[in-house]
């Protein structure tokens, strides 16, 4: 029983130290997109707390709102 839990603890260990690595990965593959992303001239969107953002190439954010018909709506700029 001991023995079991020892390798079941082992192997947490593992797959937690994987997912983790996994993680970091995925958070540098992302930065890289969104800069390259920018680099071609092309805003970003994303929610900061709930609130919409769009996030422009020189770094300006904006809140926004999209309307019914698929535009965006400028509701303010964003320190």
């Amino acid at each position: 029983m001991a023995q079991e839990n020892i390798e079941a603890n082992i192997n947490h260990s593992e797959f937690y130290q994987w997912g983790k690595e996994l993680e970091r990965l995925a958070q540098i593959g992302v930065k890289k997109e969104i800069e390259q992303h920018k680099a071609a001239g092309q805003p970003i969107f994303y929610s900061r707390q709930g609130v919409l953002m769009m996030e422009l190439p020189d770094g300006r954010c904006f809140e926004y709102q999209r309307r019914e018909d698929g535009t965006q709506e400028i509701i303010r700029e964003v320190q």
